[in-house]
């Protein structure tokens, strides 16, 4: 039996297994597990991982909360290696971006849960405090953004940010379809309906950068 976690130490550790536990069941189940489950994974009662989170959508709301910190880090990094003017970012833009949207294995997965599922089960202060954090992140990259394109301001910066977000949502849910569809799609012969997300994402981004560039 684990002690209990008496320092701040140890109970930003404690939150952290959970978050960790959470994010290697999802994968594993390719679904939110129960609290039960991430409890279990992690050798304690179900009512300690309680203290921490009220609800399993709060510890992946968290979680996705650490993917998004991190991919927009490594967009300041990009976006600081973009090539000038902003016609000639927009490939290495779309590049950079899928590279890292590859480099985690669960932002793209919650993200496609996270209107449906989490924040239809969270708490309204805690989801509005992640759509304030969220709006935050997302004008101060834009600000880096309107820096490093002059032609941009940092309303618009933001807005083709928020554009990009939008595509990569939607074509990555259109492209996901589960095995039984992709199979009869092949058997109707319904080629132009199985799209590949890298290859469409791709296209769609630079073109979005490309006609920003032209305004």
């Amino acid at each position: 039996m684990k002690q209990n976690a008496i320092s701040a130490e140890a109970k930003q550790q404690r939150r952290a297994d959970f978050i960790a536990s959470a994010r290697r069941l999802f994968l594993q189940q390719q679904r939110l597990p129960a609290v039960a489950d991430i409890a279990a994974d992690t050798g304690l009662a179900k009512g300690t991982v309680y203290r921490y989170f009220q609800s399993k959508e709060q510890i992946f709301l968290a979680l996705l909360t650490q993917d998004f910190a991190e991919l927009f880090t490594a967009l300041e990094r990009l976006i600081e290696q973009l090539p000038q003017p902003l016609s000639e970012a927009a490939e290495p833009f779309a590049d950079g971006y899928l590279k890292l949207l590859q480099q985690s294995a669960t932002l793209l997965p919650l993200l496609a849960l996270l209107n449906a599922v989490l924040e239809q089960n969270l708490p309204q202060p805690q989801l509005l405090a992640f759509k304030q954090q969220l709006a935050q992140a997302l004008d101060t990259l834009g600000g880096k953004l309107a820096v490093r394109f002059t032609q941009l301001s940092p309303a618009s910066a933001s807005q083709l940010l928020l554009h990009s977000y939008a595509l990569t949502l939607g074509l990555y849910q259109s492209t996901q379809l589960p095995a039984a569809v992709q199979t009869l799609l092949q058997q109707a012969g319904l080629a132009q309906l199985q799209w590949d997300f890298t290859a469409e994402l791709t296209a769609a981004l630079c073109r979005l950068w490309w006609g920003a560039a032209q305004e």
